[in-house]
């Protein structure tokens, strides 16, 4: 018969009891970590007095018509509709001028008096066939042929359109056949509507190329007003928005003009233009103002104050919601649109009762909750 020694087996039977042991010790641990891994949100409670004294204030979700409020720099520019550039047809100089910068003036008001080699030339043309028209007239019939007579009347009408290209009036062409010689060659520049001389170079002597523009008369009864909006804003919330320009202290109603449909490379923004009544002429071209938009949205969306936003550990949007009396948690939403004061939201329901003021306060309530239970 074998002895059998137990003296080996010892110190196994020693590590087989100290794994059972570590074995047990360990399994509240990995429930605990387990319980955290499926812990998702964490709700905490906040007394009557606690909410008072941070200003919590919440309210219940509903369906509602946002009211954008938009607010941007802006611009008072000429109006087109009512602004004038006096420019000249010909290589011009100035011989006299009858207006100064910043004068009202009345439509077919003399502006200046200038001298073109060109309208002599044009002049003494018109002077020409208006003779020949006027003889031929008289011998049509007998010694004139129709040809002549068709030939005379044709080369007196493009001698006047000639002298009205250069700006003369009907009466001007008139009194060209009777003109003294050495005043041929002087012409009038008028304005041809009323309003305020914006532009002034009427500096007597001063030579003009065909096309320079010598003054700018605009009527400021009506004033343009370019509104520099973000690049990403819906233009289209703009129609039948209440609009109003601000300007030292004073509030003008303004109308939407049009939409820009191309961003302005330098500033990156959408130019918005608008047309404002002006009868006191106290807004004037260059001046900055303010623009602001009241705008309704059509449609009814979830809507809530961006006070009530505030962003988790991960850089996710999040709201507090008032789950019951006195307790609150935390619920990641998404943002549809973007008004400024406020944002359309996804991911609540009508009914959710939110925190709109307060958060900063919930925000490090649930911070330390969060680490109270991961530390307990």
């Amino acid at each position: 018969m074998k002895n059998i020694s137990y003296m080996g087996r010892k110190p196994m039977l020693c590590g087989i009891r100290v794994c059972f042991l570590i074995s047990i010790l360990s399994w509240p641990l990995q429930a605990a970590d387990n319980e955290h891994d499926h812990l998702t949100e964490s709700e905490f409670e906040l007394t009557v007095e606690q909410q008072v004294t941070a200003g919590v204030k919440s309210q219940a979700l509903a369906l509602s018509n946002a009211k954008i409020q938009l607010i941007a720099p802006a611009e008072v520019v000429n109006n087109d509709f009512t602004t004038e550039l006096v420019s000249v047809a010909v290589a011009s100089q100035i011989k006299s001028r009858y207006v100064s910068l910043g004068e009202e003036v009345t439509p077919q008001q003399k502006l200046a008096t200038l001298y073109s080699y060109d309208v002599a030339t044009a002049q003494i043309r018109y002077r020409l066939a208006e003779d020949e028209w006027q003889r031929v007239k008289l011998l049509q019939g007998e010694a004139v042929s129709n040809k002549e007579f068709l030939l005379a009347q044709a080369e007196r009408q493009g001698a006047a359109s000639q002298l009205r290209e250069y700006g003369f009036s009907e009466e001007d062409i008139v009194k060209t056949r009777h003109k003294s010689p050495n005043l041929l060659g002087l012409y009038t520049a008028y304005a041809q509507i009323g309003g305020s001389i914006l532009e002034d170079k009427l500096i007597i002597g001063r030579r003009f190329s065909p096309g320079d523009v010598i003054a700018k008369v605009s009527d400021e009864e009506q004033v343009w007003v370019e509104a520099r909006l973000p690049q990403d804003t819906d233009l289209t919330l703009l129609k039948g928005a209440t609009i109003s320009i601000k300007h030292a202290g004073k509030t003008y109603s303004a109308q939407l003009l049009q939409t820009g449909h191309s961003i302005d490379p330098a500033t990156r923004t959408a130019i918005v233009q608008l047309v404002v009544n002006n009868p006191n002429h106290a807004l004037h071209a260059g001046m900055f103002v303010t623009s602001e938009f009241m705008i309704k949205s059509a449609e009814q969306q979830l809507i809530i104050p961006r006070s009530a936003l505030s962003q988790d550990s991960g850089g996710d949007w999040q709201v507090f919601i008032e789950s019951k009396p006195n307790h609150f948690i935390a619920k990641e939403v998404g943002l549809n649109r973007d008004y400024g004061d406020s944002v359309v939201i996804t991911g609540l329901s009508v009914g959710d009762r939110i925190v709109t003021q307060g958060v900063f306060f919930l925000n490090a309530q649930a911070t330390k909750s969060n680490f109270s239970v991961h530390n307990h």
